[in-house]
């Protein structure tokens, strides 16, 4: 990429992230594995525009595996089902991950209740969204599907946002 353009990406990286986070949470939901082909290469462009790439690779890693296991364990306690192993579901959450130091950064001045009502609320409509979609099944009636969900993210959430905390 000529110079320019790197510059300018990593002057808008937030909005960039915003844009590839959306894209990814859709592509993946719509295509599930298929989906791979193009939501792997956006995490690298991730990483080819970012001026931070260790500090996002860590924070990715300890964020997606933290989420992705608890996705499972989830999984393996019959809150939600997939039709086949969901790859897609572990991308999501890399990107999720990375947002968290860009497009979801505002969450940084946020006090941890709002986090965690924020956590809550759309942490649980994400997966709801999902069901909807058919991307994952919902085994238990909707409404415990949903309160499970909302408490898992209350707490998942705003401890997400910690980790991800500029250093100082």
């Amino acid at each position: 990429m000529p110079n320019r353009l790197v510059k300018f990406a990593q002057q808008h990286l937030i909005v960039i992230n915003l844009l590839m986070f959306q894209a990814v949470w859709w592509l993946s939901i719509l295509y599930l594995n298929s989906s791979l082909w193009l939501t792997i290469p956006l995490l690298l462009v991730h990483f080819g525009l970012s001026s931070e790439v260790r500090q996002d690779l860590s924070l990715m890693l300890k964020v997606a595996i933290f989420g992705f296991a608890f996705d499972s364990a989830l999984m393996l306690a019959g809150v939600f089902q997939f039709q086949q192993f969901p790859f897609w579901l572990l991308l999501i959450w890399c990107h999720f991950a990375i947002s968290l130091r860009y497009s979801l950064g505002f969450a940084h001045k946020l006090n941890w209740q709002f986090n965690a009502l924020l956590g809550g609320i759309f942490g649980c409509l994400s997966y709801l969204a999902g069901a909807r979609f058919e991307a994952v099944v919902l085994p238990l009636e909707l409404f415990y599907s949903a309160l499970i969900l909302f408490f898992v993210w209350l707490v998942m959430f705003p401890m997400f946002v910690n980790v991800s905390r500029p250093q100082q």
